[in-house]
């Protein structure tokens, strides 16, 4: 299980690392474990990308003091070009000839136009620096590869060159995957306290070929191009968020005692079932994926002008990719239904790159929703409008019930009421200049006698003719019986 104590102090000045001869190739280990020492990774120079003086968690792989490899999708690119849907930041490919500030321009293998984002300032801190040195490098120049496809994150490299021309050390590139037999799979971290000061790098060892076994059907750009990609569902701790463990930044290759920088992170894909693609960091299965970066070494040698450090055995079955066009096979569809797509900058995740279909699925789902919150809103103001309606024919209703219905019901009771009494009349007489005008000359009593003519037998009189009477009866009274008198002496 022990391997033994890796030695990977590459000096200053270093000018080539051998691993011993090997008669046969060597059995290769496919059962993960875990060391408790990191110490063999402190004598390596890694290094990590910062943009705009920020921590990002894409790892560079160092060849010396002047250029490196980085994922081409840890950079920033224009809105007006091709983003590379799903990376975390806002990355693509940017290609052609540099312009004034040394970011290159371009387009991407899929003839879209793309422009490097000119207002990210690169710098790369590296961890274990130099000597007489510093250990902070601008990038004066960024080119990714020619044939980086946004999209499925095919050849998802770039070229990072530094202002600083020290050669003071050398980092090797593991050149030749078949005779690694095992790897380091390395996640380093700027202390976020400080973000200058450099933390205890994570490791973790794993079989060399140990991919896992859902990888291809999770991911057709694996599945294609195998020999260029690695695979696993490792994962360390996010020292932004520990509730979200995300992939390992590097990867190294071990051949015997000696060791080499081999593959960088790439991309994850996560998901569900095969029908709901998920996100990332909730705990649904994520399948991580590291591009190795042998084949692209001539690339690298074609813009430096030179050779690039490599390191391989002598073996006769040695062979490696001169092509400085190399490219992977790029399928179709892209990504498959069921799996988003993540890639580039971890600590800043934005917009993932779902499948094509979920892309088409995405834009026709938005439509639809919002056309399906449009009906719905139209027809709770319909339901609204209605209601109100109807609450005011039911008023209106009450209304007209409270108005008509009074005549209807007192009808009704008419009908069913006994006959009244039959009301004699009333008579007025002729005013006279005494009277009241309301004074009536005649009022009749109900139910009054009457004469044969139907006139009234005993007329109602009125005061003042009561009052006359009563004076003349009184005069006839005095003349007939006069008052006698008495006079006492």
């Amino acid at each position: 299980m022990f391997i033994g104590r890796t030695v990977l102090v590459l000096a200053a000045g270093l000018s080539a690392v051998l691993a011993s001869p090997i008669a046969k190739e060597q059995e290769v280990t496919t059962q993960f474990f875990r060391r408790n020492s990191t110490s063999d990774l402190d004598a390596f120079k890694g290094a990590l990308l910062l943009k705009n003086g920020k921590q990002t968690s894409c790892e560079v792989a160092l060849m010396d003091g002047t250029y490196g490899f980085v994922a081409a999708n840890c950079l920033d690119y224009s809105s007006s070009s091709s983003s590379g849907k799903g990376s975390s930041s806002e990355s693509s490919s940017a290609i052609g000839n540099a312009d004034s500030t040394g970011y290159d321009t371009g387009s991407s293998s899929s003839g879209v136009p793309l422009q490097m984002n000119q207002t990210t300032q690169y710098t790369v801190m590296v961890s274990d620096g130099f000597v007489n040195s510093f250990a902070t490098l601008r990038v004066s120049k960024v080119t990714p590869n020619p044939q980086y496809d946004p999209v499925s994150f095919a050849n998802n490299v770039a070229l990072v060159e530094f202002d600083s021309s020290s050669s003071e050390f050398v980092n090797y590139i593991a050149s030749w995957r078949p005779e690694w037999t095992s790897t380091y799979y390395v996640r380093r971290t700027l202390n976020p306290a400080t973000n200058g000061s450099w933390s205890q790098p994570v490791m973790s060892a794993y079989g060399a070929n140990s991919d896992d076994t859902g990888c291809a059907a999770a991911n057709p750009l694996y599945s294609l191009n195998t020999q260029d990609l690695m695979c696993n569902t490792m994962v360390t701790t996010n020292i932004f968020n520990n509730t979200c463990s995300i992939p390992y930044g590097s990867v190294y290759g071990v051949v015997g005692t000696n060791t080499a920088i081999a593959a960088l992170y790439s991309h994850s894909a996560v998901g569900i079932d095969s029908a709901k693609p998920g996100p990332f960091c909730h705990g649904y299965t994520t399948y991580n994926y590291y591009i190795v970066l042998q084949h692209y070494v001539h690339w690298a040698m074609s813009i430096m002008g030179r050779k690039a450090p490599v390191f391989h055995s002598h073996l006769a079955e040695y062979s490696e990719v001169l092509d400085p066009n190399y490219s992977m096979i790029i399928p179709s569809p892209k990504n498959v239904k069921g799996y988003t797509v993540y890639g580039g900058d971890l600590y800043n995740l934005k917009d993932p790159a779902a499948s094509e279909e979920a892309h088409k699925k995405l834009s026709g789902g938005a439509i639809a929703g919002i056309v399906l919150a449009l009906l719905a809103l139209l027809g709770l103001l319909a339901a609204y409008f209605i209601r109100r309606r109807m609450k005011k024919a039911e008023s209106n209703r009450v209304r007209r019930w409270w108005f008509f219905g009074r005549f209807v019901n007192e009808d009704e009771a008419n009908e069913h009421r006994p006959p009244r009494e039959f009301m004699d009349e009333m008579e007025y007489a002729p005013h006279h200049g005494n009277e009241d005008l309301m004074d009536h000359s005649t009022v009749l009593e109900p139910n009054s006698p009457r004469n044969a003519d139907n006139t009234p037998a005993h007329p109602l009189k009125l005061k003042s003719e009561e009052a006359e009477e009563d004076r003349e009866n009184n005069g006839r009274s005095n003349k007939s019986n006069p008052p006698s008198y008495a006079i006492e002496f």
